[in-house]
């Protein structure tokens, strides 16, 4: 005879996968926010337009990128308070 398989809380589960995945877009988004934070140091340090034009690019890119993590976050949270009970 088999065993049963153990009930899984579906709710309970929901709730500590989307912890999870938030922390990681948390996590994420810092390290873009620091990479471009640093990139815009680079800009005023540069002493070529190319280098500085490289440097605004990344800035851009990487803000753009811990921009789009840090809405899906808020959508994330957003449709964790809609589920219905």
């Amino acid at each position: 005879m088999s065993k049963t398989p153990k009930a899984i809380d579906l709710k309970q589960e929901t709730v500590e996968i989307s912890a999870k995945i938030a922390t990681a877009h948390e996590k994420l988004a810092g390290k873009f926010r620091q990479k471009a934070q640093r990139a815009a140091e680079k800009v005023r340090d540069a002493k070529t337009e190319v280098k500085r034009a490289l440097h605004r690019r990344r800035f851009e890119l990487y803000g753009d990128a811990a921009a789009g993590l840090e809405d899906r976050l808020r959508e994330l949270q957003g449709a964790g308070e809609k589920q219905p009970e």
